[in-house]
């Protein structure tokens, strides 16, 4: 095709995503990448209300193009980007799916064409593993919970009033018995709250660095709710947010260098976001891929690898800083010194803030002025494996004379010790002064919102919708009652500690990361004796799932409401199913939505099942537990759906907003809510059946964005919301916030410093977990089709894996002090000596000997908190072994199922 911007021929998205699949069955040997061969069909009782494409009826197709109804799918699951789904319901059935279609595809204005996740959206929801009734454990009772039986119990069919009345009971007599510490509800950033546990008097619940590591932690310090800025409090830190990074048209045009480090879009966000990159590549951008293997996007994009081992970034980075300082002396026009001293503080004594408690810097510490240690790359690499040479080329690759876009995944922040890297990267950035001009940005890119800098083009209303239990008097004792899960700085478990803390009573509470609400370490108690979640699937990706299991056996009473089987739910006593997002009518931009695009998604279809919504579910228990629905929800669900769609507005070219949606009195009679009709740009009928709206946009257009544009221009009358109004690379908040809550004593300076990576002995290997095209954060791993496209191996060095006398194909037996697991071997020369990647996603099976033969990562996964707190999911410390025992069943033979017999 040719783009909008240039007559310059680009490579067409399909051809980008043919290209995309051949480098990634480059990427590994024979068989590694492919799963089991595609099951012609699915046994009839387990289909519900999804059938895989190519089912027959009668010895013919079940459908054609045009036979049936399109229905407009969300996608929500934790890639960054919101693509546009679509699904034909014939007689109740989704018979097919398919993508964004709505216009051609073009640079200007692209299509959101969904992966193969996103086009698994309905088998997720409707597939064979589907919640439909109310189930109880056979051997739960009051008297008896049976505890030890989670897990392996049968399970029988109940009604909805008989679920309900066991979960009110049980409620009422914990909450009069032990008060609401004795409740523990897992937190996630969707449902950190729930009304009925609030109404009885609150409960304890975590916090987890899980997705985004240190960055969250030092974007915490903002003070300000998740998403809502672009720079912390403290740093001044390029993070998530309106205005960051640079449109994504600079991207395509500008940059000489694009540096993607610990990222890997052309899997985790294989739509809009790795198709830039490939745009940019198409116009002469050279690219370096910083990790520990040459993944799809570094052989996709021809990349530079730098290869580094998982968590050990902080020495990395300071060598980076070496060698660019040496460089600039021996050759100039490395640094941009001007930069340095105009925007920020802290690099050298030029630039130290006049009140700094501590007269050290980052230059005097990287040269060992002050502990003898040059950080040098040969010292760097005998900590990272990167060859010296490497350091030193990335260190001249990004200097000032190049127009450089640095782009971070989260992956080097899910990391044990890696408190330091979001402070060191953005040093990186401003020492070559690559922020706030065209082709030069410094910070996540292409992740959430399909990775567009820039404020929102659309928004949607506010729903009105927040509950409100001020009206509610507690079942505990008033005293008792406290705060947990909300913005507010409470009672909170670090996720390192949750599953101890349950089984042992104790924890060490800092408050919570998510909006800087820290406070003084203090040693703390609970008793937990009830266990309450909502689609949780903690137990899979929550650290150390051997000790949750535990954990969820030794309470009273656990009860689970989902959609779909998930680990947690097998060891529940009552399961609840409930609704999912495709059940529902709903308005999406920014979050995990577009900046360029607003989304309209139906309700796809009703099952016939007694699946009931949350909302439902908790007015139900509020009612049981005394308390009046209509007071806690101020608005009713079409009204909240109303409030969205008449909120919902358009920035024109003054970037003023004006409304988006045309609404008749037919549209809000049919939502069942009160309003007034209005003109907007597209009718609501239009909106519900395209599924998206989307705006034609071009090079040098008014939504065109430049990060810290108006920063750097005038950083007086522009400042950042930083102590000092600049980038501190020197930062006394970072430092005494860090030492105000290390959990293990250890000591933070205002620069970034390295730390010892704590070694365990017998486990020589970093086992790290890359995304994958199977699954998306804690989501997918059931679904069959996927199952039986991507087999989730063990990658592993072809040096390492000869030592020890392994083949590609072979079963080996990865473990930590944690727990084991077993998984196909894929041997590859792409990874680097000493670590092994195993993706993401893997859901828990544990056989007799307590081996999870499912793979999951946090079956190995248990280290105590260090530092601040970051969960280690990309560098835990394991061993492998080939495994010669019982063969390894692959992972498509079967799915985990909750269900009663009949």
């Amino acid at each position: 095709m040719t783009d909008s911007m240039s007559n310059k021929t680009t490579m067409d998205r399909r051809s980008f995503v043919t290209a995309g699949a051949a480098v990634a069955t480059a990427l590994a040997t024979a068989g590694a990448l492919s799963g089991c061969a595609p099951k012609a069909k699915q046994e009839a009782e387990g289909i519900g209300a999804f059938a895989p494409e190519g089912t027959f009826e009668g010895g013919k197709t079940m459908t054609t193009l045009n036979d049936g109804e399109w229905k407009n799918v969300p996608c929500f699951h934790g890639c960054g980007n919101a693509c546009v789904n679509k699904a034909l319901v014939k007689d109740g059935v989704v018979v097919r799916t398919k993508t964004d279609d709505t216009h051609e595809d073009t640079l200007g204005r692209p299509q959101f064409r969904g992966c193969l996740r996103g086009r698994c959206m309905t088998e997720l929801e409707f597939g064979a593993d589907r919640l439909k009734y109310p189930m109880k454990r056979k051997s739960w009772s009051p008297e008896n919970p049976h505890g030890e039986l989670r897990g392996t119990d049968e399970w029988e069919r109940i009604s909805w009033d008989e679920a309900l009345d066991i979960v009110a009971d049980q409620l009422r007599a914990v909450y009069t018995t032990y008060g609401p510490r004795a409740v523990y509800k897992d937190w996630d950033l969707y449902h950190q709250r729930s009304p009925v546990l609030d109404a009885c008097g609150g409960f304890l619940t975590t916090w987890d660095t899980a997705s985004f590591g240190s960055y969250l932690s030092d974007v915490s310090q903002l003070g300000m709710p998740f998403l809502d800025d672009c720079a912390s409090r403290d740093l001044g830190l390029p993070f998530l947010g309106e205005g960051s990074v640079n449109d994504r048209f600079d991207l395509v045009e500008n940059p000489d260098l694009i540096v993607l480090y610990a990222q890997n879009p052309a899997w985790s966000a294989n739509g809009l976001a790795g198709w830039l990159f490939w745009q940019a590549k198409q116009r002469g951008a050279e690219f370096i891929c910083v990790g520990p293997e040459k993944n799809a996007s570094a052989n996709l994009y021809d990349a530079k690898w730098i290869r580094l081992l998982p968590g050990t970034d902080t020495a990395f980075l300071l060598a980076v800083v070496y060698e660019m300082v040496r460089l600039d002396a021996e050759q100039g026009d490395v640094i941009d010194w001007d930069f340095l001293h105009t925007y920020c503080v802290g690099f050298d004594d030029e630039s130290m803030p006049a009140e700094a408690k501590l007269q050290e810097n980052l230059l005097g510490y990287v040269r060992g002025d002050y502990d003898g240690i040059p950080k040098t790359p040969e010292w760097a690499s005998a900590v990272c494996a990167t060859p010296p040479e490497d350091i030193t080329y990335f260190a001249n690759a990004v200097k000032k004379t190049t127009n450089a876009i640095l782009s971070h995944g989260y992956a080097a922040g899910r990391c044990s010790g890696a408190e330091e890297v979001p402070q060191l990267f953005l040093t990186v950035g401003c020492l070559g002064g690559h922020i706030g001009k065209p082709g030069n940005a410094c910070g996540v890119y292409y992740c959430d919102r399909s990775g567009v800098g820039g404020t929102m083009i659309f928004k949607a209303g506010d729903p009105g919708d927040a509950w409100d239990v001020s009206s509610c008097e507690p079942l505990c004792a008033p005293e008792k009652s406290f705060v947990s899960g909300s913005w507010d700085a409470g009672d909170y478990v670090n996720g390192n500690q949750i599953f101890d803390a349950v089984v042992e009573g104790g924890y060490q509470n800092v408050g919570i990361c998510w909006n800087g609400s820290w406070k003084p370490i203090e040693q703390a108690t609970c008793d937990i004796h009830f266990i309450e979640g909502k689609n949780d699937s903690s137990l899979r990706s929550a650290p150390n799932t051997v000790k949750g299991i535990e954990a969820y056996r030794s309470v009273d009473f656990v009860v689970m409401r989902d959609y779909m089987a998930k680990a947690n739910c097998c060891y529940a006593d009552v399961v609840l199913p409930t609704t999912g997002r495709l059940q529902e009518d709903d308005v999406m931009v920014g979050g995990q939505g577009d900046r360029e695009a607003i989304q309209y998604f139906t309700n796809v279809l009703d099952p016939e099942d007694e699946a009931k919504s949350n909302r439902w579910v908790d007015e139900q228990l509020l009612e049981r537990l005394g308390y009046d629905p209509s007071k806690v929800y101020p608005v009713s669900s079409g009204q909240a759906l109303y409030n969205k769609v008449a909120g919902a507005a358009m920035m024109n070219d003054k970037k003023e907003y004006e409304t988006l949606i045309t609404l008749t009195q037919e549209d809000i009679d049919e939502m069942g809510a009160q309003g007034k009709p209005q003109e907007g740009k597209i009718t609501l009928a239009e909106l519900k059946e395209q599924g998206i709206y989307s705006i034609e946009r071009h090079s040098g257009d008014a939504f065109c964005h430049i990060g810290y544009e108006e920063f750097i221009k005038d950083p007086e009358k522009n400042p950042l919301s930083s102590s000092s109004g600049k980038f501190e690379l020197y930062c006394q908040e970072k430092a005494d916030a860090y030492n105000m809550i290390s959990f293990d004593g250890e000591q933070f300076k205002p620069y970034p410093t390295y730390h010892d990576i704590a070694r365990i002995e017998g486990y020589d290997f970093v086992c790290f977990s890359p995304h994958y095209l199977r699954t998306a954060c804690t989501d997918f791993g059931n679904v069959a089709t996927l199952r039986e496209a991507w087999i989730l191996p063990l990658t592993i060095n072809s040096n390492d894996a000869a030592a020890r006398g392994i083949a590609d194909g072979d079963t080996v037996l990865v473990s930590s002090p944690y727990g084991k697991i077993l998984r196909k071997a894929t041997v590859s020369g792409q990874i680097i000596e000493g670590a092994v990647g195993l993706p993401n996603g893997g859901w828990p099976k544990f056989d007799d000997e307590g081996i999870d033969r499912g793979g999951c990562a946090s079956t190995l996964m248990g280290a105590k908190p260090t530092g601040m707190g970051i969960s280690g999911h990309n560098n835990i410390w394991v061993t492998f072994e080939k495994w010669t025992a019982s063969e390894l069943e692959p992972d498509c033979d079967w799915q985990l199922r909750v269900e009663a017999k009949a």
